[in-house]
């Protein structure tokens, strides 16, 4: 599959996206610490399935990756995040678009709904980050916090990259990697940080949540940590007619079970027609 690039310029940063394809667009907004990187899987897995043409756009968030942004880069919001993706999706003329987002980029994609709803036509949710949402949720964003401090003292901004990358995805995940992709995360550190504090700094009303009328899916591993799959379980009940999909995977799911997130989108693409 061959990807075209190329840059937007956002306020005080430059994105750096890549495509493929013509047809209804498919947007994807990736989380924490792994960049664009982390859907490099599904998109192969999403190209080799029958269906109608579609045009599939990912990009690294605001000083991940490829993309850049003012120095010194110390914060973001996840509204922040939005805007940016505002700006993507007008510069490429994608709506309505169909925004897949994992993690963190869940929120965005949320966000998004909440806030700029004409643009879009539908969204797949994987793996919300929004722990707010269970009982558990404080004990496990609290323990993912120690994980990251441990991993700080260890190894410093890198270490702490590896340490939530196992914590969340489970043993062996850094071999999984591959030298290249955690290498590249070690080198997100300083948004990844910034991603820690927008996640439970995103502010919500339930109630807006239960008023949205457009296509989403809600997809969860299924061998995700309870907190996880309870948060992801507890929007799905929010949102009227969302759909819950588990999938054979863990909190990673673009990297655990890249062909059957693809699948997921491609039902998205033909329930937004």
């Amino acid at each position: 599959m061959e990807l075209e690039s190329g840059s937007v310029d956002a306020a005080g940063a430059r994105l750096s996206h890549h495509s493929t394809g013509v047809g209804p667009a498919v947007l994807f907004v990736h989380g924490p610490a792994l960049g664009a990187e982390v859907f490099r899987d599904t998109l192969v897995a999403l190209d080799a399935l029958e269906g109608r043409p579609i045009r599939v756009v990912s990009y690294d968030r605001r000083a991940y990756g490829g993309s850049e942004t003012l120095e010194p880069f110390r914060a973001t919001t996840v509204s922040e995040q939005a805007e940016d993706a505002v700006v993507l999706v007008d510069a490429l003329e994608l709506a309505p678009v169909l925004v897949v987002g994992f993690d963190v980029g869940a929120l965005v994609a949320l966000d998004l709904l909440l806030r700029h709803r004409p643009r879009l036509g539908g969204a797949v949710l994987v793996e919300p980050a929004l722990l707010s949402l269970v009982a558990e949720g404080r004990e496990a964003v609290a323990g993912l916090r120690e994980v990251v401090e441990e991993g700080v003292r260890d190894g410093g901004a890198g270490g702490a990259v590896e340490g939530y990358l196992e914590h969340v995805g489970g043993p062996g995940t850094l071999e999984r990697l591959g030298h290249d992709r955690l290498n590249g995360a070690r080198r997100n550190a300083r948004p990844f940080a910034a991603d820690l504090a927008a996640g439970p700094a995103w502010r919500y009303a339930p109630r807006d949540l239960r008023e949205l009328a457009v296509p989403v899916t809600v997809v969860s591993g299924e061998r995700s940590a309870p907190a996880w799959r309870g948060a992801a379980a507890a929007l799905a009940r929010l949102v009227p007619d969302a759909e819950l999909v588990e999938l054979d995977a863990g909190h990673l799911v673009p990297m655990d079970d890249p062909e059957g997130l693809a699948r997921v989108v491609r039902a998205a693409v033909e329930a937004t027609r």
